[in-house]
This record gives C-alpha cells, structure tokens and sequence, in this order.
C-alpha cells in the first residue's frame, strides 16, 4: 500500500510540475551525452589504431625500429640470422597524399592543388611476411606464381578495402602518391584482403617502395618472431644484439601506448570540461528540488502528521530527483551515442585536436562507459536532491504543518570553517605531483574550491542582507526596499537557485581566461621564431629526401635573397612509451641563443668537447632533463652498417652515444611532446646528413616575394610536396590551427553557459510560481502589479549580480590553477596571463539581463491572478 501510494505520488507530483522536473532533466541528458560523446569519439579512434596495428603487427612479438625513423637495412641480415630469432620481416611504413583525381601530373611544389587523401603505404617481403605478418600479404591473381607476377610488379600497390573508398578508386585504377622526390604513378594491383574493414592502408613490395618512393637501402622496422625460450624483455637489454646506438626493440603494445599518450591530457580535459555542464545541472537539480519541497511543504506534513513516517517521507522527495535524473541519465546516453556519430561523421576522430587528423573510424560502442555515464547523471540528480531531503526529515511534520506552505528555505547549515578549509586543502593539493602525467591534484583543487565557493554563498548572501536592511535601500524608493527586504529574508531560498550559476560561471570564466592567455602568449610567441619572410619545408621527408647540397646552394644565390638559413628537422624516440621529441638542427649562436630562440630561465656554457642542446619545457617535464645536464642522444646512422663477423652471428659492440650539453630551457608551443634544437653544423659532423628539410628566406629590401618564391620552387623542381609560405601566412594558420584544437572547448564552455542560463529562467519562473500567495497579500495591501514586477526584477538582479560576481572571482582563481598547473602538467608549456575583460563583462551583463527578463515576466503572470484567488489557502 505504501509503495503504490508513493508511485501516485510521485504521478501528482509530476503533473503539477512538469516544466521544472523537464528542466532538471535536460541539465543532466546534457552532461551525460557531452561526456559520453568525447568518450566515444576518443575510444573510436583509438580502436580504429588498434585494429590497424594488430594487422600491421600480425604475429610479430617484437620489433627493431630506429630512434631517428629508419636505419641501413644491411643490419637486418645479422638480426635475422640471431639464434634469438625465429622470423624476422623487414618493413618500411610510411605516410603519403594521394594526387587527385585528375591531376595525375601535378605536383607543381608547394602549390598543394592536386593533394587529396593521405594513405599509409607498407612495404613488406612477402616471403618473409607470412611468417610474422600474414594479414598484410596482398591478394591478386597468381599472386603466388612466382616473380612474374603482379606481386612483385614494378608499379603495383595493394589497398584495403577502407583504402579503395576513401581514395575513391577500384581494382586495376591508376594511383598517384605524392612524395618528396615527385609524383610517382602506380597501379592498384588488388586488395589487402585480410585487413579489417575499418582499416584503411596499402601494401607495396619492399624493393618497389625502396625504388619507387625513396627509401632505398633504408628501412622502418624488422618485425620479429622469437625463439621459443625468448621474452622481449631479454632482446630489449642493450647489448642483447649488439645494435647500433639509435636501434631498439620494442613490443607491439609500446606503440599502442605511444598513441595514447599523444592524445591523453586532450581527451582528459576535454572530458572533465563536459563533466562541468553535469555538475551545473546536479545544482539545477538541488534548485528544482529545494524549491520544489518549499512550495509541497504543507501537503508532506499532511502526510507525516496522517501517520506516514520520515523515510515514507524522505523517499517521496528522493523519488522527485529520481524521476528528472533516470529521464535525464537514458536521453543523455542516447544523444551522446547520436553526438558521437555526428562528431566522427563531421571531424572524424579528431576533435580538433589534431591528433588523429584525417582518421574517420566507425562509432566503437562501449556499454561498461555508457552506463558509467548514464549512472554518473543518475547520481548526480539523487545527490541534488539530498539537502532538500534531509531537511525534511530534521523538520518535525507538526512545526511544518503550523508554518503552513512558507516558500522560504533556510539558510544552508554549513559550518563556517569548512569552506575555509577546503580552500586550504585545494592550496594544499597544488604542491601535489602529476600522477601517472595527469594534473590530477590540480583537477581536485579545481572541484575543492568550487564546492567551497558554492558552499560560503548563503552566509555571503545572510551577511550582505544584514546590510541591505539599512536605510540605504529605504531612501532608493519602496520597491528596492521592498526588494532587499526579501532578499534579506530569504538567503537560503536565493542560494538554491544560484548555486549552478556559480559553478557555470566560474568554470567558463577560468576556461575563458586561460584560452585567451594561450592565444595571446601563442600570438607573441609566432612573432619571436617566424623572424624571416618565407619559409619553406618538405613535408613527410623520407630518409632520402630533403634538400641537397646543390639545391641549397641555388637557393642561397637568388637575387632578391638577402639572407637564406637552412634546417633539419627529424624525430627521436627517447622513450618507447612516449611519443617521439622533434630535433631540429638550425644555424644558432651558442653564446646568444635567445636571438632565436624564446629561452626561459638561465643559460649554461657548455663545456669543452659537449655540443650544446637547447630542450623545450616539454622535455623538462617529460624526461627530467635541467641546464647543465649531460644527455645522449641517438644520433641517425646515415653511413655504412656497422661490420659483420665471418660467423654473421656474433653482434658488434653497440656505438657509444654522442655526449651532449643541456645549455638551456625554450617555450615551444608547436610540440606538445618536446623538442630539441642543436646548431645545424654540430649536427652534421655527427650524424654525416647534409640533406634539409626546411628553409628561411629574409627578402632583400626591394625584392619581389613572389619572384623569390617562384625561383625557389624553380630550384626545387619535381619535389611535389615542398610548401613555401609567407610569415604573415604561417601566423595566420597557426592562429587558425589553435582556434580549431580550442572549438571544442569553446562550444563545451557555450554549453556550460547555456545549462546555467537554462537554470537562471527555470529558478526564477518556479520562484514566481512558489510565490503567488505573497504576491496576493502584497495586491491586499494595495501594491500595484508593476511594483511586484519591479521588486522580483531587482531580486533577480541583485541576486544574479552577486552570483556571476563571485562566479568570475573564483573563476579567475581556477584561471590560475589552469595556466600555472593544469596546463604545464597536461600540455608542458607555460604562458602568460591576459585578462579578457570585456568577454566576461559582456557575458556577466548578458546573464543578469536574461534573469532580469525572465524574472519579470514570471513575476507578471505570478501577479497577474485575482488577489482573493492567490491567498485563498490562507483562509
């Protein structure tokens, strides 16, 4: 009997009151689906590498892969012949734009008009391919009739079925990659039919691809099958094989974890951004709740006098929450499914940020995240709905009943201390390491101090009363007075309602304050190491590619050149786990390297026989690397392999590595990950490479910049993907590189607002509905109904002023966490404060204005009824 009494409750309840319960609902499917989309998106992506690389990796236990990306492919006859070693599979992968359809003979350098979608081409020895690889071997007619066939053809390559669609092309099509050497035009011979159907990538025997696409006597990888008896851990010691220097082996899963890592602190504080608009709707919640049992007061002391008890009680008010909160949880698991199809269809598995550009995986469903999510909004709403249970069960049912349907709450019973002390433990927490490379501390001390700053807001609100009690209001007109006086009154009422304002403020203040001072710090940053007129790179350099000696020196001879500096830029992996550091070697003045470089902090003399490095905050933070620290690096092996044994078996000792200098600590904003800048010469004595990659071009005072750029790309001809742009548009597609890695932010943060404003026109509509009787008494008393209107309009504005105030008080707080914690610790660079005042202006005279509308409006319905009718519950 008591439950079905409670279910009919529960149905009354609902009808009475269905905009404030839908309301509450949409707060939390809007949290729910945010987070579970950004999940889902990340997870797809994620399982779309995955799939890719346990069909490049096949059986393969281990593999052999150079620091510097490719090494003399005379060592691997000695690795294959280990007795360590089963199988060993040579393998060079490497990434390629695919021309257009069309523009089969384009390729004009730098003018990118004939470049379409990038393909992930895999050179492999199909023989030695099917012991460790067999997914990748190509599938075509006679394929296994020996070297005649079209396997081993000169211009044959093989595309997966994924491949075949996003390239627009069918079995016996021509294809044209673009490399660094020029357009090469291939044919597509026939599929990888063994790949899955998410998997987009091409397959080339590993002769034609040393041919055809510049990587001759070069390779990527030797993929392994051990002998039984063999751990890859005992192959990863240094002198298990005797490798040169640059040479590693590593597991399959390494790369599976590199990957991760290159997109973890996005994901993470794109989530924990999402899990904002949850946390505002759990405060919408508490509101609707609150205000909810103020104005059901009467009728649940009814029922508690009848005989029903304090947990009969306290579940009617938790099954209130229950009901928006189970809504909200099941429509925002849905949206965030159909949010997650749209993202992928839109930017796919991106995000902006850059990470898996190009990548379009199917939607991967997760049910364990998806009902984590859906529980966490469940949670949420039953959370919001505990306060204003509890103080129905503290309340005895006889003092409610005589107190009759008083909409008035009280002040929230929060000890004075305990806000003071959570932030004291937020500062605390600050002094906190990352964990596991995640500010982790600093996300506690974020969440530490809203709570806290949500939780002084009604003794804010109970002091500052105190003072709107003075004369001061009286002498601003009966209205205002009438105004303070309620507020005054009634702090507890008006806490319930600002609570999501504060925490939605607060948190899109910070966010906003931090993007803005990342811009700015980005935009001064681009002025400091885009000195030169024009700069010019080969993008996707194999390791034959680049710029040689004679082009360098055509270049340098231009007439309207004043000034031609020239760099390598190559990747190191200095930790299996982490992704690869950028080195860049570049002409640099050892003893001023702050005339190129954006140094921080103290510079070092390196001493005598120590070439000197400059590091990256990123390379601080991620390897421990401080000035005056001597580092090795793996230099690139571009000479001969080391020698062989008559036996063949027996290893060379491993090369001893470079000795270098940390000199000094540069702010880098283009590599999250580190990079390394060392002086263009030093760099070429060591490692014997006099090929570039990249270009600056300072112009002579009257030169024509688009006569020097033409005779550059002259200088340069047949490599189709040089690209030459000016400093003025390299700025100008960083900025627009960063504005997208940041849409998501701001479209999260305009959802944040959009819950909060959400919540100001919910509270004040159902605060004008709580409040019909007293508008009633007041038109007995003879106050016209614009007064009323006029007062509630003051309230909303008074009390909404206050909360967006404090809200960007302590947002500018969180602001500081971001840019001197959070983002050091996620991202590894550090950046100046800008305050965007007129952002937060506007946006703080946009929410009272909006709460000011909306009260009015509520207040003039509310008083718009027959006075006799309003207190007619009074008699």
């Amino acid at each position: 009997m008591s439950a079905a009494l409670q279910g009919w409750l529960w149905q009354a309840q609902l009808r009475a009151q269905p905009g404030r319960l839908a309301a509450a609902a949409a707060a939390i499917a809007i949290g729910v689906a945010l987070a579970l989309a950004i999940h889902l998106v990340n997870r797809s992506a994620l399982d779309e590498f995955d799939a890719a690389l346990a069909t490049v990796n096949g059986e393969a236990q281990a593999r052999v892969e150079s620091r510097a990306g490719s090494f003399d492919e005379r060592l691997w006859p000695r690795i294959a012949a280990a007795p360590e070693i089963a199988a060993a599979s040579p393998v060079i992968e490497a990434s390629f734009a695919i021309a257009a359809p069309g523009e089969a003979k384009a390729g004009q350098p730098g003018s990118g008009a004939a470049e379409g979608p990038r393909l992930r081409v895999i050179g492999i020895d199909p023989l030695r391919a099917a012991r460790v690889t067999p997914t990748l071997l190509p599938s075509a007619e006679g394929a296994d009739a020996g070297a005649g066939t079209e396997l081993f053809a000169d211009d044959a390559i093989f595309l997966s079925q994924r491949a075949l669609e996003l390239a627009g092309r069918r079995v016996g099509d021509p294809l044209t990659l673009l490399t660094a050497g020029g357009p090469v035009r291939l044919r597509i011979a026939g599929t990888v039919a063994r790949a899955p159907a998410d998997v987009a990538l091409a397959v080339m025997d590993i002769g034609t691809m040393q041919w055809r696409l510049g990587w001759l006597g070069r390779l990527s990888r030797i993929d392994l099958r051990l002998a039984p008896g063999t751990s890859p851990a005992a192959l990863a010691a240094p002198d298990a094989l005797g490798l040169p220097a640059d040479l590693i082996v590593t597991t399959p899963d390494a790369s599976r974890q590199r990957m991760s890592n290159l997109s973890r602190a996005y994901r993470v504080n794109l989530t924990v951004l999402a899990l904002v608009a949850l946390f505002t709707g759990g405060f919408i919640v508490h509101s609707a709740m609150a205000l909810a049992v103020a104005r059901e007061r009467s009728r649940l002391a009814l029922l508690g006098v009848l005989g029903a008890g304090r947990g009969f009680l306290v579940r009617q008010v938790l099954g209130l929450g229950l009901i928006p909160g189970l809504a909200g949880a099941l429509l925002g698991v849905l949206a965030g499914v159909a949010g997650a199809r749209l993202l992928l269809a839109a930017v796919g598995g991106d995000l902006g940020g850059g990470y898996f550009a190009g990548s379009t995986p199917a939607l991967s469903i997760d049910p364990s995240a998806m009902a984590g999510f859906g529980l966490a909004g469940l949670a949420t709403a039953v959370v919001g709905s505990l306060a204003s249970a509890r103080r129905i069960a503290r309340q005895p049912a006889a003092r409610m009943l005589r107190e009759g349907s008083a909409d008035e709450l009280p002040a929230a019973r929060i000890p004075a201390a305990l806000p003071l002390l959570l932030f004291g433990a937020g500062a605390l927490l600050l002094a906190a390491p990352p964990l596991n490379g995640l500010p982790i501390a600093a996300y506690l001390t974020i969440a530490l101090w809203l709570v806290a700053g949500i939780a002084i807001l009604p003794r804010a609100l109970a002091a500052a009363g105190r003072h709107l009690r003075g004369d001061g209001t009286a002498r601003a007109g009966a209205i205002a007075w009438l105004a303070a006086q309620r507020v005054a009154a009634a702090p507890g009422s008006a806490s319930a309602a600002l609570g999501g304002i504060v925490a939605a403020v607060a948190l899109a203040s910070a966010m906003a304050i931090m993007v803005t001072s990342f811009r700015t710090s980005v935009d001064q940053w681009l002025g400091n190491v885009l000195p030169a007129d024009l700069y010019g790179r080969i993008e996707n350099a194999g390791p034959l590619d680049g710029i040689d000696a004679a082009a360098q020196a055509r270049i340098a001879a231009i007439t309207g050149a004043a000034r031609v500096e020239f760099l390598h830029a190559t990747r190191l992996i200095l930790d299996p786990q982490r992704p690869p550091v950028a080195l860049l070697a570049r002409p640099i003045d050892a003893s001023a390297p702050q005339q190129r470089l954006p140094v921080t902090g103290a510079l070092r003399t390196p001493p005598a026989g120590a070439t000197p490095v400059w590091v990256s905050e990123a390379v601080v933070d991620l390897y421990g690397w401080r000035p005056g620290d001597r580092v090795a690096l793996p230099v690139p092996d571009k000479g001969a392999a080391p020698p062989v044994p008559d036996n063949g078996l027996a290893p060379p000792a491993p090369a001893e590595p470079a000795p270098f200098f940390v000199a000094g600590v540069w702010r880098d904003y283009a590599r999250q990950h580190g990079a390394i800048v060392v002086d263009l010469d030093a760099w070429r004595r060591l490692a014997g490479e006099a090929r570039v990659t990249d270009l600056a071009v300072w112009l002579a005072p009257d030169a024509d910049e688009e006569a020097v750029a033409g005779e550059i790309r002259d200088a340069l001809a047949g490599a189709a993907t040089f690209e030459l742009r000016s400093a003025a548009t390299l700025r100008a597609l960083s900025l627009t590189i960063f504005d997208r890695s940041f849409a998501a932010t701001w479209a999260l943060e305009a959802v944040a607002i959009l819950v909060a404003l959400f919540g100001v026109a919910s509270a004040w509509s159902a605060e004008a509905i709580a409040r019909r009787r007293e508008f009633g008494m007041m038109r007995h008393l003879g106050v016209q109904p614009a007064a009323i209107v006029g007062q509630f309009a003051i309230e909303a504005a008074v009390l909404v002023a206050a909360a967006v105030c404090w809200g960007i008080a302590l947002g500018a707080a969180i602001a500081l966490v971001l840019v001197h914690w959070v983002n050091p610790q996620s991202f590894h660079w550090t950046m100046d404060i800008d305050w965007p005042a007129a952002t937060l202006a506007g946006g703080a005279f946009g929410m009272i204005a909006l709460a000011v509308v909306v009260a009015a409006l509520a207040a003039r319905q509310a008083s718009s009824a027959s006075p006799v009718r309003a207190v007619r519950e009074d008699w």
